[in-house]
Parts: structure tokens; C-alpha cells; sequence
């Protein structure tokens, strides 16, 4: 009876976390049962439409079962107050993401503590302001009893979205990433000699003067992922707690990236190099070879690296951001407004 689990599951995603269990153990046996007594044998997929038909679409069959009373945004409105606020937390939070990254990649002075605090409170402010925003608006819809036009066409049971999985962990990659990461711990500790720019022949090292400076910042990123990972390996699975932690210590690793990134820019700016392609065309025939021109391009590979590495850390924020909105404020719903065709 998958279509009958597949709506039992869809109805619970519309339902108050506090009753949702036992409201879907009961849909689930009402379902099965009145299906049982209409048919002989083993029912078709056809039977299982039919019922469900019968019982109406998810969100108003979900609608049915919230306590009567006064509401601030009644049940009739709120799969559509979801939808928004997902919608727009969501575009908010990556517009203010992508502002901060180019931020941190073009501006050339290093953040301080204090400032990056100051930069996450103010977009904290301005979520509760967007979300304050919605809720009264739909707070005055609600005072004027407005209900969307959610039924239009005949609700096809066959369409019910699938039975998500639930959110598992790779074990294997988590364990690697572990490993990786404990890899280089170890070289920033026992090796920061040989962090840096290689030139043969020879093998000699010319140190990384910006990363030798900010090895402590490294590591503690480093041990705040490999803690999350240790978490996430004795739980089995993602949880909400365990996405605002990882969230939380992507924001941290952003912050490092950045201090990288700008250290690096003043080095190159003190030592008077412009951008990489301008620098290779200005430097004469043969001079390429030289140790200075060699730890340039170098100090551009390792620049070009860290930008590279905060543009994946933040997509995967971004990411991440989503999944835990997703399962904060649930499925949208899919509206037929009028005047447009779906």
C-alpha cells in the first residue's frame, strides 16, 4: 500500500510536530482498514486512488485535525505562510551570503572578531524583521478570513511525493574526512617548515609567511570539523542540531578562508605585485626561475586556492541553510492562482 504510506506521510508534514505521530498512526489504520473491508484479496493501486480521493488532498485533510479556536494564521493558511517564509528566509540568506563572500575576496582589510559578530547580528536582525514582516501580513489575511485557491483541478493521489529518506550519513567519506583532516593537523604542527613554495631543483622550501602566522586559527577550524564529524558518526544521521552546527563551523571556516585571503592580498600588495596575469606579463625572459618570482606566483596559487575553497564552503553552507529550513518549516505546497494556468 505505498500510495496509502506516501499520503499518510504527506498529511504529517502539514500536521503540529507535538500530534503528528499518533495522528498518522491513526489516518494510517483508518486508510487501511476502510480499504480492507471495500476489497477481497489484495488491492490495486486503483483502490488505493479511489479511497484517497474520497479522503481529499493532504493539506485539507491535515487542516482537519488542528484544534479549533482562535489563530493568529489558521491552518487554511498556512501550508501558503510556509512557502513564503521558506522562499523568502531563503533568498535572503543566500543574497546576504554571496555579499559577504565577495566581501571577504575583494575588501583588503583582515575582519576582526568583533566586526564579524557585528555583520551576523545585523543579518540576524533582518531575518526576524523579514519573518515579522510576513507573519503580519498573513496575520491580516487572516483577520479577513482570505483562503487561497488550493483545489481548483481534481487532486490525482498518483502525484504524491515520494517518502524522503531519512538523513543518513556517508560513513565512509565521513571517516576520511577525519583522516584528511587530522593529515593536516599534523603537517601544520610537525611540519610548518615545509608549508610554503617549492623550488627545484633541490626541493628547497620558502615558507608561507600567511599561513606559518595563522596556524592556531587553522587548527582550531580544522578540530571544530573533525569534532562535528565524531558527533555525526555516534548519531547516525543529520539532525536539526547537528545542521546549525555545521552551519556554525562553516561560518567559522569562512572567517579563517577570509583572513587567509586578505593576508595574502596585503603580502602581495606590500611586495608591489598586482594581479597574477599582469605580473607574469611584466616579468622580463628568464626571470621566472628566480626564488622571488617563484614565491610570488606561488603566494597567487595559494591566494587562488583559498578563494576556491570559501566559494565551496559557502555554496555548501548555502546548502546546508536550505536542508535545515526545509525541515524546519516543512514541503511547500504547489498553489493553482488564479488566472494562471499550473
Amino acid at each position: 500500500m505505498e500510495l496509502i504510506d506516501r499520503y499518510v506521510y504527506e498529511v504529517g508534514r502539514h500536521l503540529p510536530r507535538k500530534n503528528r505521530a499518533d495522528i498518522q498512526v491513526e489516518l494510517q489504520s483508518t486508510l487501511v482498514d476502510t480499504l480492507e473491508a471495500r476489497v477481497e484479496g489484495e488491492p490495486s493501486q486503483e483502490d488505493e486512488v479511489e479511497l484517497l480521493k474520497e479522503f481529499g488532498p493532504p493539506q485539507k485533510v491535515a487542516a482537519s485535525y488542528w484544534p479549533q479556536g482562535q489563530y493568529l494564521i489558521g491552518p487554511n493558511l498556512f501550508p501558503l505562510f510556509r512557502m513564503v517564509v521558506g522562499i523568502a528566509l531563503m533568498v535572503f540568506i543566500i543574497v546576504q551570503l554571496v555579499l559577504l563572500g565577495m566581501a571577504m575576496v575583494f575588501n583588503q582589510e583582515i575582519l576582526t572578531f568583533m566586526s564579524v559578530l557585528d555583520i551576523f547580528s545585523e543579518m540576524i536582525g533582518s531575518v526576524f524583521t523579514t519573518f515579522g514582516i510576513i507573519v503580519i501580513v498573513f496575520a491580516i489575511l487572516q483577520r479577513f478570513d482570505v483562503r487561497p485557491e488550493t483545489d481548483q483541478e481534481e487532486w490525482d493521489p498518483r502525484e504524491l511525493p515520494q517518502i524522503e529518506e531519512v538523513d543518513t550519513i556517508n560513513r565512509g567519506g565521513t571517516v576520511a574526512e577525519i583522516t584528511f583532516s587530522l593529515v593536516i593537523i599534523a603537517i601544520l604542527l610537525f611540519l610548518p617548515d615545509k608549508i610554503g613554495v617549492v623550488i627545484s631543483p633541490g626541493m628547497e622550501v620558502i615558507l608561507n609567511p600567511v599561513i606559518v602566522s595563522y596556524i592556531p586559527l587553522i587548527i582550531l577550524s580544522i578540530l571544530l570539523g573533525i569534532a562535528l564529524d565524531v558527533i555525526l558518526l555516534w548519531r547516525g544521521r543529520w539532525e536539526t542540531g547537528t545542521r546549525l552546527a555545521k552551519i556554525g563551523t562553516n561560518l567559522f571556516g569562512i572567517y579563517v578562508l577570509y583572513v587567509l585571503i586578505a593576508g595574502h592580498n596585503a603580502w602581495l600588495a606590500q611586495e608591489g605585485v598586482g594581479g597574477f596575469l599582469s605580473y607574469l606579463e611584466a616579468l622580463p625572459e628568464g626571470a621566472i626561475s628566480n626564488q622571488e618570482s617563484v614565491l610570488v606566483i606561488g603566494m597567487h596559487a595559494f591566494r587562488l586556492a583559498f578563494i576556491i575553497a570559501l566559494i565551496v564552503v559557502s555554496v555548501d553552507t548555502i546548502k546546508m541553510v536550505y536542508q535545515l529550513l526545509k525541515r524546519l518549516i516543512g514541503r511547500p505546497v504547489t498553489l493553482n492562482l488564479p488566472g494562471k494556468k499550473a
